[in-house]
């Protein structure tokens, strides 16, 4: 009988060990759970585009007021690129039905020369986007438009010429930014050669929104720059402009270089502008970096600028000396640094900055198990590159390209990229806490 009891009480005592044990286990598992939803809010990365269209070309924009993003797509239906556009809800942490700018049937889809979409300080939406040229004599060429809207998109005006004098036969890679009266500034790449008429390249040019009248007051502000690079219009808390752009150098410009003494091939690399009118005048152009990058030809990458605690940066692409990379430089008593390398196997980075940090994205290539794939790296850089943080911010094991990024606020970035997995390229976008 003893035993009997014995065995009775052995069995409940194991029972409840098992029945303890299983709750230990559940709760260890919802902890388990609740840590990876947790997780997951904090990593996850969006689809803006249908998988099942063609949607490449990303661009971010911040007025202060709005938050919007931009993207060229494929119409199925009339078989022609249209631009698209949507608003950013900081509240919902999501993006608004996307909006069509019809005007912009048949524009160019490029990646690093993206169409873009901007506001005014009144609130007047600009797409601004360019139509190829379809002569053959002229086959690189294309011709910028603009369009306005003073209904947030519902309806748009008549494309307009970015250009209106017929002796520019070519207008690209252009960037906008929010100046510090309320209006768009512009920069592009121009055919006209009224600064350097003998040389080689394209001019830069800017110019400014007049309200709802559109673009007026252009200015050739440098002469001689590399054909198809990215330009980049940056305005700091000082309000005033900066301006970066890959230059052609040649002897006459800067005939103390040794460098050609070795070749007569053009060097291309980063120079800077500013002005601290609003864009009345602008300085004499500096070297951001001498790379000496000696190219017979266009890289199609462009430079990226920001600001913070009034120390300026810049961030760019190389291929010179056989050691391509990703270099950054701060403007320190109105010049450059000495360049430090950022990464060796990154192309196109794009850069902003905020609360004594700056952070950079671009691609680069990595290969795993014999398979390449490309991914998105995020850096931050606290002052000098000496200190810095790397981390991919795309899927692991996946293709992208071309990111974008912008501070959406004081805490918090948003990044954007083509992502190429599968047969069509769509937009992939992340928001991060900073």
């Amino acid at each position: 009988m003893k035993n009997i009891k014995f065995i009775v009480i052995l069995a409940l005592i194991i029972t409840s060990l098992e029945s303890c044990k299983e709750k230990r286990t559940s709760l260890d598992n919802k902890k388990q759970v609740v840590n990876t939803i947790e997780e997951n809010k904090r990593d996850t990365i969006y689809m803006l585009t249908k998988p099942n269209v063609n949607s490449e070309g990303a661009f971010i924009f911040n007025s202060g007021k709005e938050i919007l993003i931009n993207w060229t797509e494929w119409n199925k239906d009339s078989e022609e690129n249209i631009l698209k556009f949507a608003f950013f809800d900081e509240n919902s942490q999501k993006f608004s039905k996307p909006i069509a700018v019809t005007p912009s049937k048949g524009l160019q889809m490029h990646t690093e020369s993206m169409a873009k979409v901007g506001l005014t300080s009144k609130g007047k939406l600009y797409a601004i986007f360019r139509i190829k040229s379809t002569s053959r004599k002229n086959r690189f060429g294309g011709t910028v438009y603009y369009t306005i809207s003073s209904d947030k998109g519902l309806t748009w005006s008549p494309k307009v010429k970015l250009v209106a004098d017929n002796n520019s036969g070519s207008q690209s890679f252009f960037d906008i930014a929010l100046l510090p009266d309320g209006e768009l500034g512009i920069t592009w790449l121009d055919s006209r050669m009224p600064i350097h008429k003998d040389r080689k390249g394209k001019t830069l040019y800017f110019a400014k929104t007049n309200s709802d009248s559109g673009f007026y007051k252009e200015l050739p502000i440098a002469g001689s720059t590399c054909e198809c690079c990215r330009t980049e219009i940056y305005v700091d808390q000082q309000k005033n402009i900066h301006i970066a752009y890959r230059n052609i150098i040649e002897r006459e410009e800067d005939f103390t270089n040794t460098i050609f003494t070795i070749s007569n091939v053009e060097i291309r690399d980063m120079y800077y502008v500013s002005s601290q009118d609003n864009g009345a005048s602008f300085s004499e152009p500096i070297y951001v970096s001498k790379d000496n990058w000696q190219i017979d030809g266009c890289p199609h990458t462009g430079p990226s600028l920001a600001q913070t605690n009034s120390n300026l940066a810049a961030v760019w692409f190389t291929g010179a000396n056989n050691s391509p990379g990703i270099f950054f430089s701060n403007y320190v008593n109105e010049q450059f640094t000495d360049r430090k390398l950022l990464s060796k196997e990154g192309l196109h980075p794009q850069m902003v900055a905020n609360k004594g940090k700056y952070y950079v994205v671009y691609e680069e290539y990595y290969e795993l198990e014999e398979i390449g794939y490309t991914k998105i790296m995020l850096e931050a850089i606290e002052g000098t590159i000496e200190n810095k943080f790397s981390t991919e911010i795309s899927s692991p094991k996946t293709n992208n390209n071309h990111a974008v990024i912008s501070l959406i606020n004081q805490s918090k970035i948003m990044t954007a990229w083509v992502n190429t997995n599968t047969r069509n390229p769509k937009i992939m976008y992340k928001l991060i806490d900073i």
